[in-house]
C-alpha cells in the first residue's frame, strides 16, 4: 500500500493574539476571557518575551495587547520598537494612570490607549471591537 506524502507544513507562524502583561492577574483574566470568546492567544509575562517570540516567528499577531504595569522593560522606547516590529498589527496599550503622560506620545500609533484602572469587560470589548473573533479564524 502506497502512502501519500505528508503535506508540507505551513511555514507561517500562527495567527494568535499576543498578550503581554507582567501582572499575572491581568494576564490570566484576560487570557481566559479572550479564549472563552474563541480567540487564540499567546500570553507572555513581558514585552521582552513578546519581542523574542515575534523574532523567533512563534507568533505573527493580528493584535498585540501590551499592559505596561510592573514591566520594567516596557519603556516608551521599547513599546515603540515593538510597534515598529509589527506595524500591521492592531495594538492596544495599557498604562497606569500615573504613567499616562509617559506613554501619551505613543497613543496616536495605537488603535487603543487605555489607562488603568480599567474593567475587564471594557478591555475585552475593546479587543472585540478592533478584531472580531471571526477575523482570527483562518
Amino acid at each position: 500500500m502506497m502512502s501519500m506524502p505528508d503535506p508540507a507544513p505551513d511555514a507561517s507562524p500562527p495567527r494568535r493574539l499576543l498578550l503581554l502583561s507582567a501582572d499575572w492577574q491581568t494576564r490570566t483574566l484576560t487570557l481566559v476571557s479572550l479564549q472563552e470568546l474563541g480567540y487564540a492567544v499567546l500570553a507572555l509575562p513581558s514585552l521582552h518575551l513578546g519581542v523574542k517570540a515575534i523574532l523567533a516567528e512563534r507568533v505573527d499577531p493580528p493584535l498585540v495587547l501590551l499592559d505596561t504595569k510592573d514591566d520594567p522593560r516596557a519603556t516608551p522606547d521599547q513599546v515603540q520598537a515593538l510597534r515598529n516590529l509589527v506595524p500591521d498589527a492592531v495594538m492596544i496599550l495599557i498604562a497606569e494612570a500615573w504613567y499616562r503622560e509617559r506613554y501619551a506620545p505613543l497613543a496616536a500609533q495605537m488603535q487603543a490607549f487605555l489607562v488603568r484602572p480599567i474593567l475587564m469587560h471594557d478591555l475585552v470589548a475593546t479587543v472585540q471591537r478592533l478584531l472580531p473573533p471571526s477575523a482570527t479564524s483562518e
